[in-house]
């Protein structure tokens, strides 16, 4: 296992893309433009490939701190059953809990920053998935100040009794900059990829918007391209001056449910969300 671990983590630093036709891994998503990002869109579906079901799609969205404490898997199992599609910020690659939260999930793995060293390990965004992608690309961008790079993974999915599919980005913005120009740029390469799609889009991440000017940003960039914030029946988002760190945003579907928990195994807490077409 580990070494074809090893061999994964090499071709996602590489930037190629490699596919398999059963749940596991995926060094999903060549870096790309968005442009090229966006001509993938809307790929063939095999005949018997599975899709996400329109009416119940069951999503968490948890930045976990590089899975650092041992008990963030037990936390994820007690706060969401089975969801669909997993969203994770600051996942590491190489980690024996994902045979366990990701058994029979498609991993879609755009890798970010390496620790130094030679044992350094790779984190980035993970998404995982009940149904294989049609589509993936990873978007980068780089913090002006650290120099450390933070990854957008979009992946596209089959819907059941509709002809549309569902478009996901799982993002980590940039958070250390003078300004918000970074973060506004890395935004609006990925929208400009979600306003190439013409079905429902959920939009999620770690937005690190700390202060009030980026939570506006983000809340005006994503009003433009049709898309809606989430509210919650429980909001225990981490929060940094007031603000909240970690969004959901939807356009085409409609919400069943959204919650958000505390969590003592990462400096984040996880949102859950039900949504329907």
């Amino acid at each position: 296992m580990r070494a074809f671990v090893t061999l994964t983590v090499l071709a996602a630093i590489s930037g190629c893309a490699a596919h398999n036709d059963s749940p596991g891994w995926r060094a999903a998503g060549v870096q790309t433009s968005p442009k090229s990002c966006s001509a993938q869109l809307g790929g063939n579906r095999h005949a018997q490939q599975r899709e996400l079901d329109s009416s119940n799609i069951r999503m968490v969205n948890w930045n976990i701190q590089k899975g650092g404490a041992p008990d963030w898997a037990d936390d994820l199992s007690s706060f969401t059953n089975e969801p669909d599609l997993m969203l994770f910020q600051e996942a590491a690659l190489d980690m024996d809990a994902w045979e366990v939260v990701a058994a029979g999930h498609y991993r879609s793995f755009a890798p970010g920053y390496r620790t130094p060293g030679p044992s350094g390990f790779v984190t980035g965004v993970m998404t995982l998935s009940a149904a294989e992608p049609l589509t993936s690309c990873r978007l980068m961008s780089i913090e002006p100040w650290l120099r450390s790079p933070k990854a957008t993974m979009i992946t596209e999915y089959g819907l059941t009794d509709t002809d549309h599919s569902l478009l996901v980005v799982n993002i980590h913005a940039i958070n250390f900059t003078i300004g918000n120009k970074a973060f506004r740029e890395q935004v609006r390469r990925a929208l400009s990829v979600v306003s190439a799609h013409l079905g429902p889009i959920l939009l999620s991440g770690d937005f690190n918007t700390w202060h009030w000017r980026q939570s506006k940003i983000l809340r005006e960039m994503a009003n433009n391209h049709g898309l809606t914030m989430l509210n919650y029946d429980e909001d225990h988002r981490t929060r940094v001056f007031g603000q909240p760190l970690d969004h959901i945003y939807v356009r085409g579907l409609r919400v069943v449910g959204a919650t958000s928990i505390r969590s003592d195994s990462s400096d984040h807490n996880p949102m859950s969300a039900i949504l329907s077409l």
